[in-house]
């Protein structure tokens, strides 16, 4: 426990003082080694290798991939084919533009997989057209900032690749698992978009005309084809989940730059620079985790964690109780992606141990974690929809207090309602 008190603390100590997450975690594993084996016996190559060994990886390499569908779908205005769908779909319920903000979050995530691509390609349309409509900045921007965490839940997911190539679990299986809680997801937040609606009198629109429900759907149906080509396509087993995201990829190009022609050979050469930026930056704390992970394995920090907790929790309800608020702590001052690379290692031989599946734990986790990306102090997302709206930040918080209320009762519903999760990967894959 020593080891993992000085691989946190010193992880933390070099965050606080403004090191990049990357640098931090390779920081902290080598300062641990140099405390526990002397500067002159540190294995320079050994840890060379380690962190080069976390970025050689087949499954990885569906990460630049859906970066680069998300920037693609941002820049070819497919971001506005999505809005109109979802308008002709419930714009005509009481505050029906609020609907139309959830539900086009619902049909982007399944393109883009990217809570902030979400929030940054949808947010300044759905703004500006609420805007237009009445609403106030500060509602639109609350349920523009929650409703994007829906992205990285319904797949394909980033985090869900994550997760999968880091805990060794079948990451169509977490695809699959995280349909189901999306889509609750989604509802819930159209539930209290409705009450909220009521009590302040925001307008109804004129319910859409066939013509114009049948024009918006087919303006928009190749782009929703997208989610239709990777999940069929992995379940049929056709392809990898890493092969299907190249697949979407072409995909994408093709009707952004040869149907709808809306991205120029110069635009996409910014795009894949753009990506390739994203990627390099992901990489980089993949390959620090790589070395994070093996000083935990190296003194077995993981098998005294289980071994203490163990003799102390008989039930698998209490431990995912701690194991929540401990995980929905991390998410508050620690961005999504580096937490689960510092706590996948950790955690999952732990469920295991219990009894827990990890396909469970992981989109409960994901899930979790998610709700930092709209809880102070670091929520990315919040200061994305904050840059957007261009309005107060305490106006965004107070706003988004309410929306609170369902994502927490979805995540403690994900949590002890394991079938929520199970439910269609054990129908479909086993």
């Amino acid at each position: 426990m020593t080891i993992l008190i000085a691989l946190f603390g010193t992880l933390i100590l070099l965050m606080a003082v403004g090191v990049p997450v990357a640098f931090a975690m390779i920081g902290s594993s080598i300062a641990v080694l140099a405390a526990n084996r002397g500067l002159d016996s540190i294995p320079y190559e050994m840890l060379a290798q380690r962190t080069l060994y976390g970025v050689n990886s087949f499954t990885l390499l569906a990460i630049p991939a859906f970066l680069l569908i998300g920037r693609l779908m941002n820049a070819s205005g497919i971001s506005d084919r999505v809005f109109n769908v979802a308008r002709v779909m419930v714009g005509h319920l009481r505050g029906g533009l609020g609907h139309v903000n959830v539900l086009s979050s619902m049909i982007f995530a399944g393109m883009s997989g990217s809570a902030v691509a979400d929030a940054g390609g949808l947010g300044p349309v759905l703004i500006k057209a609420m805007d237009r409509d009445g609403y106030d900045r500060g509602f639109s921007a609350a349920v523009t900032a929650s409703s994007a965490t829906i992205g990285p839940i319904i797949p394909p997911s980033i985090p869900a690749v994550i997760y999968g190539a880091l805990a060794n679990t079948s990451i169509a299986a977490v695809f699959l698992g995280s349909i189901i809680p999306g889509l609750m997801m989604g509802l819930s937040l159209m539930a209290l978009v409705a009450i909220i609606s009521y009590r302040r009198g925001y307008p109804v629109s004129v319910r859409a005309s066939f013509a114009q429900f049948v024009a918006a759907v087919v303006a928009g149906f190749l782009p929703m084809l997208t989610p239709i080509i990777i999940i069929a396509g992995i379940l049929s087993g056709l392809f990898t989940p890493t092969e299907a995201s190249v697949i979407a990829v072409g995909y994408c190009l093709v009707i952004a730059g040869l149907v709808y022609r809306t991205i120029s050979l110069r635009e996409f050469w910014v795009i894949c620079r753009e990506t390739a930026v994203d990627t390099a930056a992901l990489l980089a704390i993949i390959a620090g985790s790589a070395l994070y992970a093996w000083v935990l394995a190296r003194y077995q920090v993981t098998t005294q964690i289980i071994e203490l907790l163990t003799g102390t929790i008989e039930s698998k309800y209490v431990l995912l109780i701690l194991l929540t608020l401990f995980v929905l702590a991390i998410g508050m001052f620690i961005d999504s992606v580096p937490a689960l690379f510092l706590l996948t290692p950790i955690l999952v031989p732990l469920v295991i141990s219990y009894g827990i599946d990890p396909v469970h734990f992981g989109v409960a986790m994901i899930f979790n974690l998610m709700l930092g990306l709209v809880t102070p102090p670091v929520g990315t997302v919040l200061f994305t929809v904050q840059k957007v709206a261009d309005l107060p930040f305490g106006t965004l918080i107070r706003e988004i207090i309410p929306f609170y209320i369902p994502l927490f009762v979805m995540l403690l519903a994900i949590t002890f309602i394991p079938g929520l999760v199970l439910f269609l990967p054990d129908l479909l894959l086993r």
